[in-house]
Formats: structure tokens, sequence, C-alpha cells
């Protein structure tokens, strides 16, 4: 999902998790919610593609922009 769609599931009080964690397919950070209902949801970009981070700094930075206070970061 897009960080507009991911900031409106945020304000439905929808996610209640950030996680950052190692991309499985790159170099580099993804970015998963965890759903209220279950599942992650990852952030993608417009054409849904799942966005990778160089860093875990800027991985985290985009996480809290959804409006996260604080962000799980897992270290594989």
């Amino acid at each position: 999902m897009t960080k507009n769609e991911l900031r409106s599931l945020y304000s439905q009080q929808m996610l209640v998790e950030a996680v950052v964690e190692p991309s499985l397919s790159s170099d580099g950070w993804i970015v998963e919610f965890r759903h209220a209902r279950g599942g992650l949801v990852p952030l993608t970009d417009g054409n849904g593609i799942e966005q990778c981070f160089g860093d875990v700094d800027m991985a985290t930075e985009n996480a809290l922009e959804i409006g996260f206070h604080q962000v799980r970061i897992v270290d594989a």
C-alpha cells in the first residue's frame, strides 16, 4: 500500500505496529505494518511494488511518516 493508503488505515486505527526488516529479495530494508485483523501490509510505490530502502534509518523514517511513534526493527 502507498503512504497515503497506509496513513488512512492508521487514522482508522487499523494498523497496530510498524516493522522494518531486511529485504529477502534485494539488498536493503523494507517496511511492513501489522494490520489489526492480522497479517502484514507492505509499503509499496504507486505501482504496487514493495519499496526497499538502502539503510535502516531511511526505512524507519518512512515508517514514522505513517504516524507511528516507534518502529520495531527486525535484524536478521
